[in-house]
């Protein structure tokens, strides 16, 4: 009973920091991105604090951007600066949770603006990391990709997993990318 009674409550944690994340990613990278004055402002009243520029190059090598820690167990918000233009909310979770809420605000910011459709999912392996991400794109008229993805990033050496590294690291991402470029002849 109490395996079940724990299995119950991973779950219901799990499917609330979802929760949590989904509104962040709304009020900051659905809402307000991409005014990086109006990010800043919400990453100040909220009380998050910003990560170094050392913090940030460990991710971002780099690729200049600018993130904050949102005082909610190593959850943070990332601003990418372009040519990718981006702003994601990552966190780091046992288990991947229910999406439901994520999608219905995927669903209903792309629904307001339109033209959005399916890009293909993306299966890779980065050294001992298996990165898997879903999501839409619309093409804006200057041939500017808008997408709102979902990144969820695992361990995937069998040695280290059996050492316990079984967690993940999840994403949603709102992003501008550059038209690709024309080739030439």
């Amino acid at each position: 009973m109490s395996i079940l009674l724990a299995l119950l409550t991973a779950a219901t944690d799990s499917d609330a920091r979802v929760m949590r994340m989904t509104e962040f990613y709304r009020d900051i990278c659905l809402t307000r991105f991409p005014d990086h004055k109006s990010v800043a402002a919400m990453m100040a009243a909220r009380g998050a604090r910003e990560l170094s520029q050392a913090d940030v190059k460990v991710t971002m090598g780099k690729d200049p951007a600018r993130a904050w820690d949102l005082n909610d167990g190593g959850a943070t918000v990332w601003i990418e600066y372009p040519p990718f233009h981006a702003c994601s909310v990552r966190w780091s979770a046992s288990d991947v949770g229910n999406m439901d809420a994520y999608r219905a605000v995927a669903d209903k910011y792309e629904d307001a603006i339109g033209e959005f459709s399916p890009i293909d999912p993306m299966e890779a392996d980065q050294n001992d990391i298996h990165i898997r991400a879903v999501g839409e794109a619309r093409t804006l008229p200057d041939k500017t990709q808008e997408s709102l993805f979902f990144f969820e990033q695992s361990i995937s050496d069998p040695k280290r997993r059996a050492a316990g590294e079984t967690g993940f690291t999840l994403r949603f991402v709102h992003q501008y990318a550059p038209p690709e470029p024309t080739p030439q002849n």
